[in-house]
């Protein structure tokens, strides 16, 4: 983890617990992903572009592309007041078809996180495919 902002310890280890909190709600499903989002955030596929509201890409995430596992890699934090800016490379196994063996799929993933009385939720999130390493 590298961080690139003066903040104390105590809200880069909140952000680190949602980003987990996260990639277990990637797995849990729907019901686990739109309490972890605000009421308007938004996620932005890349390179496609399209721009989701949350109920829509969970809905999505659990019917289209659901994942049996996700994990993060070279998480990246920076926090300013009560924003917070992560970057990382998502790996997940993924199943597209029911029929077929979980398929391998890597994101390159920034979110941003607001602060809330509940703790942090996600605001806005941009993701971009990567392909695995050979």
């Amino acid at each position: 983890m590298t961080t690139t902002s003066t903040t104390n310890t105590t809200a880069v280890q909140a952000i680190e617990q949602a980003e987990a909190a996260w990639l277990v709600a990637l797995v849990e499903g729907e019901k686990a992903l739109i309490p972890l989002m605000l009421e308007d955030s938004r996620v932005v596929h890349g390179p496609a572009g399209t721009v989701d509201d949350r109920e829509t890409w969970a809905h999505f995430h659990v019917t289209r592309r659901r994942s049996v596992s996700a994990k993060a890699t070279e998480l990246k934090i920076t926090v300013r007041g009560n924003t917070a800016i992560t970057t990382c490379f998502h790996e997940m196994y993924t199943v597209l078809d029911e029929n077929l063996a979980p398929f391998p799929m890597q994101e390159t993933v920034t979110k941003v996180w607001e602060e809330t009385p509940d703790g942090w939720r996600l605001a806005h999130m941009v993701m971009g495919r990567r392909m695995p390493p050979v």
